[in-house]
């Protein structure tokens, strides 16, 4: 019984080896067949015509908004406190001590300022990171709803100014990543409307 073991195990692995092999080639083969298929989408297109976007720059414009508000409110309290100075005797040590105040405030004002700006611009970078990820993601689920292999950046036409020189006019021509598409391989409405509706 020993004895045939061995040889049944052998001939059990080599089987196995020998489908993963016809598998794998079949794949390989199949994939030579087939040609891949190519489509684009116009990103400027999509981001001018999706509501996440329009949202998002409504919520940035009321958060600017609100921030501008609180800015004149602080402002506001700095020129009270300087006009309180003005009605206080000079060289009194009340007036140093409200210069004092006054100073610090200033200070505080001009930190707080700063970092407003800063938080407000990796906010908006943080959202237009989301925003391209969503696109991404969109674009993957209509690429493989449509059988789409491959999907290139589709860049809006070139404008030739008369202004620009001939190496500006070859730079503009030399930055072209797709020259023609097919209008029916443009895949930019299918994602516009896959994520409005989401």
């Amino acid at each position: 019984m020993k004895n045939l073991t061995r040889p049944l195990v052998l001939v059990i692995l080599c089987a196995v080896i020998g489908g993963a092999w016809v598998v794998a080639s079949g794949q390989a083969e199949l994939l030579r067949d087939r040609p891949a298929v190519v489509a684009v989408v116009s990103l400027e297109e999509v981001w001018n015509q999706v509501d996440e976007r329009e949202q998002m720059n409504a919520d940035l414009q009321t958060e600017k908004e609100e921030l501008l508000a609180d800015k004149e409110r602080r402002e506001q309290k700095i020129k009270n406190m300087q006009q309180d100075i003005d009605w206080s005797p000079e060289d009194s040590e009340e007036r140093a001590k409200k210069e004092e105040e006054l100073m610090q405030e200033a200070i505080k004002f001009k930190a707080w300022w700063e970092w407003q700006q800063q938080r407000l611009a990796r906010e908006e970078k943080i959202r237009y990171e989301q925003l391209y990820r969503n696109s991404v993601s969109a674009i993957e689920e209509v690429a493989e709803a449509n059988g789409v292999d491959i999907v290139l950046f589709k860049e809006r036409s070139p404008t030739f100014d008369p202004k620009l020189n001939v190496a500006q006019t070859l730079a503009l021509i030399g930055n072209r990543k797709v020259l023609y598409v097919r209008d029916e391989l443009n895949l930019t409405g299918q994602v516009i409307t896959r994520m409005n509706n989401r």
